[in-house]
């Protein structure tokens, strides 16, 4: 454990908010930042630390901070159709038709690199889609899944030491879930934004720190600690992108903390629909999807 200066803005004033158990019953600390307010897990394990907790019963073992068999079907139709609506609520379909008509090879594949891949779904769905697709993980049973079941084109490599001469570039790059799990996000954006090709797009989402955040307390649903080392708001997020020399920001949030059950009620997915659409309509959702360009 160690403290460390803000990732965001280098500081190293910090507001106590909570102290909470991981399942190893390690106590964690999660503060605010005095000066730009990231909310952050510090002290701060180290990553040999952390990547104990992503053993394969995170992918297999249903809890509130892992998956009920992530390599299921079903569950890989649950995951393909939110990142769908979260492509098209972004527009990126239209980025995306603008991007091959620029193409200054035409009939060239656009290229895509998924970091933090997991089980490669999006590495699958780009490929459908006609892209030279690759993803990067760490963990070694998602890794075996998309390279052995899938037969994807995946790094097993820690994306900050992964090809350090910048050789691979892409049209698109995403962060789907990743970043509030990285122990450098700030410095993961700003190396993505030298393998992005010029006019590439960069696509986020992660955990919003807001309004259902600070309501909910320890027992909000994303504050899982060590896994989750960064809570970042909707307008800090949007402001350190910017401040990276990204441009052209597109951003929504959703998410009522209302997850879905196995045979509730139909009073629980009335209630579950009504507030979705709710906190998506007002942009008080506690999860938030970005994109952003490079010149």
């Amino acid at each position: 454990m160690e403290t460390i200066p803000c990732n965001t803005c280098g500081h190293r004033s910090f507001s106590p908010l909570y102290v909470k158990k991981s399942p190893l019953e390690e106590s964690f600390s999660i503060v605010s930042c005095q000066t730009c307010g990231l909310v952050q897990v510090n002290p701060q394990p180290s990553f040999s630390e952390v990547k104990k907790y992503y053993d394969d019963s995170y992918f297999t073992k249903r809890t509130e901070r892992g998956y009920d068999n992530y390599y299921s079907s079903d569950l890989r139709k649950e995951i393909s159709r939110v990142f769908q609506l979260n492509l098209s609520d972004l527009d990126f379909f239209t980025w995306e038709e603008t991007r091959k008509k620029q193409s200054s090879l035409p009939g060239k594949k656009l290229s895509s690199l998924d970091i933090g891949c997991a089980a490669g779904y999006f590495v699958s769905y780009m490929a459908e889609r006609g892209y030279e697709a690759k993803g990067i993980e760490i963990a070694d049973g998602p890794v075996q899944f998309a390279r052995e079941s899938l037969g994807l084109n995946i790094f097993q490599e820690n994306f900050l030491e992964w090809d350090l001469d910048i050789q691979n570039q892409f049209d698109v790059i995403t962060l789907w879930a990743t970043i509030e799990h990285l122990h450098k996000p700030k410095e993961t954006l700003e190396k993505i934004k030298k393998h992005l090709l010029p006019g590439g797009i960069l696509i986020l989402s992660t955990c919003r720190y807001g309004l259902l955040a600070k309501w909910n307390g320890l027992n909000w649903r994303y504050l899982n600690v060590p896994e989750h080392l960064y809570y970042y708001s909707f307008s800090g997020l949007k402001k350190l992108l910017v401040s990276l020399g990204y441009h052209s920001p597109k951003a929504f949030t959703y998410g009522s903390g209302l997850t879905g059950r196995a045979g509730a009620s139909f009073f629980y997915r009335l209630r579950k629909a009504f507030l979705d659409r709710f906190v998506k309509w007002f942009q008080m959702g506690d999860m938030m999807v970005f994109s952003v360009l490079k010149d």
